[in-house]
C-alpha cells in the first residue's frame, strides 16, 4: 500500500481521537528491532521527531528552566499545564516506532508542580497498529501507562518498562487515559505482546489531561531502549 493511503488511513482511524495529530506522523522504522541509540537533545528548534500531537482547550506545552531537570538532565524540560477538565496536552515522537519489545526498558521523568490542584502525575501513551500491518480502522490501539503519585516538587523517575498498560481500542473521541484512570485493566507489556504478537507501535511520548484540571507538570529524560530524549529550552535564546 502507497503511503499517501496509508496515511489517509490513519487519519480516517485517528479523526477526533485523543491521539489525533499523528496522522501527521511519519513511522521511523529501523532496521535495528531497539530502535535508534544515543542521547539526543530536543527544544523548540530540533524536535527530533516530536510533535504536540493534540493541545486541546487551554492546555500549554512550554520549555524551561523553571523546574530544573532530574539528574544528567541538563538545566530545563518541558512544562505542562492544563487548567480546565477538557484540557488535554500530549508530547510524542514517532522515532520509537516499531516492536513492542523496543519499550521494555522504556522510562521518564516527572514532577509535579506544588502550586497544582491536581495529585495526578503526566502519563505515557503508545499508539500501536494491533497487527502490524497495515493501519485500517479499527487497528489503531493506545497503550497507557499511569504513574503513581508522587511528592509535589520532586523529580521522579518511572520505569514504564515493567509498569502496566491500559490497552484502549481506539474509536472516535475515546479517550484512552481516562478510561485506564477510570478503571481500565491493567497489563504487563509481556502479557500485551502475548496476546497481540503482531502489534507494532507507531508514536510514543507524554500525555496529560482529560480530567486532570490544574495540574501542572514537567517531564524529561524520556528513554525507550538505547535512545534517550533531553528536553531543553532552545539555547540560541
Amino acid at each position: 500500500m502507497g503511503r499517501g493511503r496509508r496515511n489517509g488511513l490513519i487519519a480516517a482511524a485517528l479523526a477526533g481521537a485523543a491521539l489525533v495529530g499523528l496522522a501527521s506522523l511519519q513511522p521511523a522504522f529501523a532496521i535495528d528491532p531497539f530502535g535508534p541509540s544515543g542521547r539526543v537533545t530536543v527544544t523548540p528548534a530540533a524536535s527530533n521527531q516530536f510533535a504536540g500531537t493534540l493541545d486541546e482547550g487551554t492546555g500549554t506545552r512550554e520549555f524551561t528552566t523553571r523546574y530544573g531537570a532530574p539528574p544528567d538532565g541538563g538545566t530545563g524540560a518541558m512544562a505542562i499545564s492544563t487548567p480546565d477538565g477538557g484540557d488535554k496536552v500530549q508530547f510524542v515522537t514517532a522515532e520509537v516506532g516499531g516492536p513492542l519489545s523496543r519499550f521494555a526498558d522504556s522510562s521518564y521523568w516527572a514532577l509535579r508542580d506544588p502550586a497544582s490542584h491536581s495529585d495526578a502525575m503526566p502519563s505515557f501513551a503508545i499508539a500501536a497498529d494491533v497487527d502490524g500491518g497495515d493501519l485500517q480502522a479499527g487497528d489503531l490501539h493506545v497503550l497507557t501507562y499511569l504513574p503513581d503519585h508522587a511528592a509535589a516538587g520532586t523529580w521522579t523517575r518511572y520505569d514504564v518498562g515493567s509498569g502496566t498498560f491500559c490497552v484502549t481500542r481506539q474509536i472516535g473521541r475515546a479517550d484512552a487515559y481516562r478510561q485506564c484512570r477510570d478503571g481500565g485493566e491493567q497489563r504487563t507489556l509481556a502479557q500485551i505482546m502475548d496476546e497481540f504478537p503482531q502489534m507494532t507501535a507507531y508514536a510514543a511520548g507524554f500525555n496529560q489531561g482529560g480530567g486532570d484540571a490544574g495540574l501542572v507538570s514537567a517531564v524529561d529524560l524520556m528513554q525507550v531502549g538505547a535512545r534517550t530524549y533531553d528536553l531543553e529550552p532552545d539555547t540560541a535564546r
